[in-house]
């Protein structure tokens, strides 16, 4: 079995440049490093993790939670916090927990017995209790995305949910709707709360009064976006209305499919908008109004601060980012499709 001494001794390097060269370290030459791996591929040399945890308690793995592996959004979100740590020579874990809090729990206790050098969690629900109750979490690096939790100050990653929904309601409300629907996921969440709130304040600036009857709080998959909008449409005691926000592209997936059923036109009878930006959306007709894409942005940002976290020597103070995103114009709110 090839060992690193071995690969020293056949390219002349000391133990610690090959060390280096295989953990692509940035202070390694390119030519150094290119020389080097030539022999370990040669070789088919694998680095013995085991052994140098042990040494260094270091497992250079990290963990990524997420609620739902059907979301789209999560998954961009673990592509680029993936490739983010494959450069930096660690491996990432991915656990779904399928919107159960014992899942998400199950999942941080399996990847601390893993000795996992950080997690980055997307949790559910606002209750942050629990967090503070798993045996060794507070000594390994955590960092948060898309939902907040109750509780002490932490690492977060999120979305600028507020101000891209007021952005989102004051360009449906700059093309004279009055009667706005807004589909949002579940309140218990800090995401959905922000974007309703947003949704409120926009409405508050242009002196409209808010009016739950057309607000609707689901789960964020494709057939709740589907039921709430012929909800919308079919409530008594009201006029429907005449433009629908929706929180995520799977509930915009699902008012496309019910407005269709119900014979209107997109945006002759019904402007739509949405948060996100769905993969398929070339197939969409109208093309829809959308938030750009920041999955990418969010999963470097969580990467990066949790290898900041992780090198660290020191705790650090809690930080929180939070990602902006601007409108992409397409044709459902009755633009001509600027983009």
């Amino acid at each position: 079995m090839t060992k690193l001494e071995d690969i020293a001794k056949e390219t002349g390097f000391s133990i610690k440049t090959v060390s280096r060269a295989i953990h692509n370290h940035p202070d390694i030459k390119r030519e150094t490093k290119e020389i080097i791996m030539e022999v370990v591929r040669k070789r088919g040399f694998t680095p013995n993790w085991a052994a140098q945890s042990l040494r260094n308690q270091k497992t250079n793995t990290v963990g990524y939670i997420i609620p739902n592996i059907t979301n789209g959004f999560f998954g961009e979100i673990g592509i680029a916090v993936d490739a983010f740590f494959r450069a930096k020579g660690y491996s990432t874990l991915i656990c779904f927990t399928s919107d159960s809090r014992e899942n998400e729990i199950e999942s941080i206790r399996s990847l601390l017995a893993k000795n996992i050098d950080g997690i980055i969690l997307a949790p559910i629900g606002n209750q942050g209790e629990y967090i503070d109750q798993i045996p060794n979490l507070d000594g390994t690096p955590l960092v948060l995305i898309d939902n907040r939790l109750s509780g002490p100050a932490r690492n977060y990653v999120l979305q600028d949910n507020e101000g891209n929904s007021r952005r989102l309601t004051e360009h449906i409300l700059g093309h004279g709707h009055l009667r706005i629907g807004f589909i949002t996921g579940p309140l218990e969440e800090s995401s959905s709360r922000e974007r309703l709130n947003g949704f409120r304040n926009a409405l508050r600036d242009a002196g409209l009064a808010f009016d739950d009857s057309l607000v609707r709080s689901v789960d964020w998959e494709i057939h709740s976006g589907y039921g709430a909008t012929k909800d919308l449409l079919e409530q008594k005691g009201g006029s429907r209305p005449t433009a629908i926000i929706y929180g995520n592209s799977q509930l915009l997936l699902g008012g496309y499919k019910a407005l269709r059923e119900k014979g209107l036109s997109i945006p002759s009878d019904i402007a739509v908008a949405s948060f996100e930006h769905p993969d398929i959306i070339d197939a969409l007709s109208p093309c829809p109004t959308t938030l750009e894409k920041v999955e990418s942005r969010i999963g470097k940002a969580a990467a990066e601060m949790l290898l900041s976290i992780i090198d660290s020597k020191e705790s650090a103070s809690p930080r929180e980012v939070y990602i902006p995103s601007q409108l992409i114009i397409g044709e459902s709110c009755g633009c001509l499709g600027r983009n």
